[in-house]
């Protein structure tokens, strides 16, 4: 990318504008406009739900990250479905983790509107509208740079690896949440429209073997890996 100018351009002013945004509560909640009057005492009830609710997120974000982690690392594990710890119960416990976080951050920092000093209705406004920084966070990782990444080209991927690959991992994905943790004795017998609606299974993340497959490869990488493997024996 870098030889090309202009998208390696725009990359760096997305990546800005991702951070602006998403900084948005911090920010106004830190500006002049809002700290020149006076300032709540930490310890409201919205301030203890976001304290509660980000810890939350962070150990899903985290302790996920490390478990993917250490589960790739396993050479065993190669070709197989991460389904232990925290993805037992989501297929992306660290993306779920993260936008909740970011709601809690926004949670606290509205704290100094609701039981603050602030007669102007405008600063009131911003630090309300800064709500946006989440809601954005959430439309990337649901739309953009997570979910639309993840759901159907993986998916596809090992449906075309063929074998029990695809076996294993259709298992998984009729019994594990696609992003809010249930455990599976609860998500698996739910009726599809609960969780193509209120749980987020939504057709942009399903794949269509009808649809989505590439015939012509269907298989053929199982199949390189059976000549391989009679050609070491032989």
């Amino acid at each position: 990318m870098r030889d090309k100018f202009l998208p390696f351009l725009g990359f760096w002013v997305f990546q800005m504008i991702w951070v602006w945004t998403v900084s948005l509560p911090i920010t106004i909640l830190n500006s002049p406009n809002v700290l020149k009057y006076a300032q709540p005492e930490f310890g409201t009830g919205r301030d203890i739900a976001g304290v509660i609710l980000f810890v939350l997120g962070f150990v899903l974000e985290s302790v996920g990250d490390v478990q993917k982690y250490r589960f790739r690392s396993d050479k065993s594990n190669k070709g197989k479905v991460c389904d232990v710890g925290f993805f037992s119960w989501s297929r992306h416990p660290n993306y779920f983790g993260e936008i909740i976080m970011q709601f809690s951050i926004y949670m606290i920092a509205t704290s100094v509107a609701v039981n603050g000093n602030i007669p102007s209705s405008s600063t009131k406004a911003a630090i309300y509208a800064s709500i946006v920084g989440p809601i954005f966070l959430t439309f990337l990782l649901l739309f953009v740079s997570g979910l639309t990444l993840q759901e159907r080209p993986g998916a596809k991927k090992r449906y075309e690896a063929g074998g029990s690959q695809w076996e294993a991992y259709k298992t998984y994905l009729d019994r594990t949440s696609i992003l809010i943790p249930l455990p599976p004795a609860v998500y698996a017998p739910l009726p599809t429209i609960i969780k193509r609606t209120l749980l987020l299974e939504w057709p942009i993340y399903v794949f269509d073997p009808a649809k989505h497959a590439d015939a012509t490869k269907v298989g053929a990488e199982a199949e390189a890996g059976r000549g391989e493997s009679n050609v070491n024996q032989v």
